[in-house]
């Protein structure tokens, strides 16, 4: 395994496909990181009670297709009001990402 991952550190194609895989490192790529990690689990975390009974007058007044019956089953999963702390250290890892050169810089 440690024999693998050297081979992927020293790989130049697969350093090159992972720099395209980083936010850049300017306000939309901070921000898109801050709006796709973090802000859903605000929201969710905040409206879920009425995302889920929106999600449900809709599904209830219209017509009863597959779509709505997967809708009616995983709304509630989705919206629990739970944060998830995945999604969150992920984001933490992105933005941790962005700015390693500062961090290792200041930490030398």
């Amino acid at each position: 395994m440690k024999r693998k991952l050297d081979n992927l550190k020293n790989n130049p194609e697969f350093q090159e496909k992972l720099q395209k895989l980083k936010p850049k490192r300017n306000i939309w790529g901070v921000l898109g990181v801050v709006i796709f990690f973090f802000v859903p689990e605000v929201i969710n975390a905040i409206w879920y009670k009425e995302i889920t009974q929106w999600f449900m007058n809709l599904i209830h007044n219209s017509s009863e297709t597959p779509i709505n019956q997967l809708l009616e089953w995983i709304i509630p999963k989705i919206f629990t009001g739970e944060i998830s702390f995945f999604n969150i250290g992920l984001g933490i890892a992105f933005l941790v990402w962005i700015f390693w050169e500062d961090i290792e810089r200041r930490l030398k």
